[in-house]
């Protein structure tokens, strides 16, 4: 299966992947309010139990709201996909490691891994919406941890709020068409 090919697949099965990412911004946007109410290791504890429901529930928004069919069976982008998960597990494992000791780090690491996370679905998807998306969570993590900026509002919103209204932009692109465009030569060396 060519790229261009296997991008298409991935796209029309997974609605271009907005459904993802929307949920995850609503589970984000929990998470900051349960930071809010209840405190940091709450937030954290929602967001990952949210986050063990994000694909499940995003599949089946998908499959019954948008009709979409399953992907091609030996398509490769759907086990790369599958292996940027292993990402997710270690900024969980590393976000709960400074919970116990640093708590405040906790929702950065998170952020961080999200974003680099997404940086990989600009391939899986072909939309380049994807590297905005990942490049402005992982800087605004990275830039949080390190205390260079301070948010008036908690990071778990802001990045809820960053994926709720990125879904639009990697459904409006998706659909435009200018996602699956193949990659010029001079793309694929940058």
């Amino acid at each position: 299966m060519q790229i261009a090919a296997a991008q298409a697949d991935m796209t029309r099965a997974h609605v271009h992947g907005a459904p993802g990412v929307l949920v995850s911004g609503l589970v984000w946007l929990i998470a900051g309010w349960l930071w809010d109410r209840h405190g940091v290791a709450t937030g954290f504890y929602g967001l990952f139990v949210g986050g063990i429901m994000i694909f499940p529930v995003s599949l089946l928004i998908s499959r019954f709201l948008f009709r979409a069919p399953r992907t091609s069976p030996g398509n490769p982008l759907e086990r790369l996909a599958l292996e940027s998960t292993f990402i997710l597990f270690s900024g969980i494992l590393l976000a709960y490691c400074f919970l116990r000791v640093a708590p405040e780090l906790a929702f950065p690491a998170m952020a961080v891994s999200i974003g680099v996370r997404y940086l990989l679905f600009r391939t899986i998807y072909g939309n380049p919406v994807y590297w905005l998306l990942g490049g402005a969570l992982a800087t605004i993590g990275g830039l949080a941890a390190l205390e260079l900026i301070t948010f008036p509002i908690n990071l778990a919103l802001i990045v809820g709020a960053i994926e709720v209204g990125l879904c639009v932009a990697v459904l409006v692109v998706g659909k435009s068409g200018v996602a699956n465009k193949p990659m010029s030569v001079d793309q694929k060396s940058a």
